[in-house]
């Protein structure tokens, strides 16, 4: 018996392991090629995908996934959803693969006898009974995209990008909430950017250091994203005191590579790339940008894929952790304007407090 139970655990250990590994190579491939949404901001329109079904949002990894297929709609849905709602598949198209974590019984059997999970060594909680036991898998599974489905309603016109000033205002309105309601500190002058954590500082080169908007607020949303990892913010500070070139620093550089690409998307500033470089005449503004972000990143890249070889299942973890900050972040903004209303009698009741 405990033969037994040492193969089916490690069949589903492999399960896991195969699915990880072929995800993380399908990203290592993508960022060798420069063609990860980070990499190229402006050619990953959908960048916020949707199921057609749920009309929930997808998370994580599978956000990264789906971006990576180009593809002009952000609305998929699998086969079975598409024929529920009326629709098929054309004939010919293929499905992009994604991944869920399952829960399987670790006793449970398939129709043919056999069984098909069984718990991982040490997922079990002390003094619980084998029939209690959890076993957790990575599964995969395929999607569609609108345009691969006959007959689906895509729209014919997305919603009007924001414009050039809307970008940078909501873009420094995340830069100002991270400030105001976590004490962050921005200081613009010099060469470098980076975060100080033990000052809670963001130090930024000039604006007019920077050759595009672009360049300007992906690298202090970059440095804004580290600076989450304050016990006032997030407090993730387990990434605190890394050295460079381990695997931690290294996966660190990647949450805050994902997350500022993310928060690029949300304020439109990406965009306003995409528009430069769909210009006749500022296609070469476009490109040279293009080609100075991949420069300062070559560093990055090379450590970021030891990190993933090493443990595929860091992009997983990063994707998820770049998600929770581009949430945090978001979510600042929000409580800022809804703060805004409040603040004239605030500051009339602190004035009046202050005369007494």
């Amino acid at each position: 018996m405990n033969a037994i139970n040492e193969q089916e655990q490690e069949a589903v250990r492999q399960a896991k392991l195969d699915v990880k590994s072929e995800v993380a190579r399908q990203l290592i491939d993508a960022m060798e090629a420069g063609n990860t949404p980070w990499q190229k901001p402006w050619k990953s329109q959908a960048l916020m995908p949707i199921n057609g079904s749920t009309q929930n949002g997808y998370r994580g990894i599978n956000r990264i996934l789906l971006a990576l297929q180009n593809r002009s709609s952000n609305v998929w849905l699998t086969f079975k959803q598409a024929g529920d709602k009326g629709y098929r598949v054309r004939k010919g198209e293929r499905g992009t693969p994604i991944v869920k974590v399952v829960e399987v019984e670790p006793w449970a059997k398939s129709d043919g006898g056999e069984r098909v999970g069984a718990p991982e060594p040490g997922t079990a909680s002390q003094g619980e009974g084998k029939e209690n036991r959890k076993a957790f898998i990575l599964k995969r599974y395929f999607v569609f995209n609108a345009e691969q489905i006959e007959g689906y309603p895509i729209p014919q016109s997305e919603a009007e990008p924001s414009s050039g000033l809307e970008s940078i205002e909501k873009a420094q309105a995340i830069v100002d909430a991270m400030k105001e309601q976590t004490g962050l500190m921005v200081i613009h002058g010099g060469d470098k950017a980076c975060y100080i954590p033990s000052l809670h500082e963001v130090r930024m080169p000039s604006p007019k250091a920077f050759k595009t908007p672009y360049d300007r607020w992906v690298t202090e949303f970059h440095e804004c994203s580290h600076a989450s990892m304050h016990e006032k913010c997030l407090n993730r500070t387990n990434a605190i005191s890394k050295k460079w070139g381990d695997e931690a620093y290294a996966l660190e550089e990647l949450r805050a590579e994902i997350s500022s690409c993310l928060l690029a998307h949300s304020t439109g500033i990406a965009q306003q790339l995409g528009a430069v470089a769909g210009g006749h005449a500022q296609a070469g503004a476009a490109a040279d940008a293009y080609a100075n972000h991949r420069e300062q990143h070559a560093a990055y890249l090379r450590s970021w894929v030891k990190a993933i070889k090493k443990d595929p299942m860091a992009i997983f973890s990063a994707a998820k952790d770049a998600d929770l900050i581009c949430d945090y972040m978001l979510g600042l903004v929000q409580k800022r304007e809804a703060m805004a209303e409040h603040r004239e009698w605030v500051a009339e009741y602190e004035l009046a407090g202050s005369a007494r």
